[in-house]
């Protein structure tokens, strides 16, 4: 698990503790029964947020990835420099 992935979840954990702590149990039906459209809304609210974790999670991978390419091209650009100075 990476470092974004941990906070995701951690942030997650938080927002299920607070309302599993100040939702009472039975609210989501009795306000769905009130107001049909909330259902609709929450369905929508956690399907876009589990796309942005996932677009989250894919960027912070790319970001890796070109963190590791970027080291790669600066130590071959100071091992060319070390075979240039040799050859000299």
């Amino acid at each position: 698990m990476n470092p974004v992935d941990r906070l995701l979840r951690n942030e997650m954990d938080q927002l299920l503790d607070r309302i599993a702590a100040t939702v009472p149990e039975g609210s989501l039906a009795a306000a769905t029964a009130r107001y049909p459209t909330l259902r609709a809304r929450l369905d929508e609210a956690e399907a876009r947020l589990t796309a942005l974790r996932a677009t989250l999670l894919e960027t912070y991978g790319a970001w890796g990835k070109t963190l590791e390419d970027l080291d790669n091209l600066w130590a071959l650009a100071a091992w060319k420099r070390d075979e240039t100075s040799l050859a000299a």
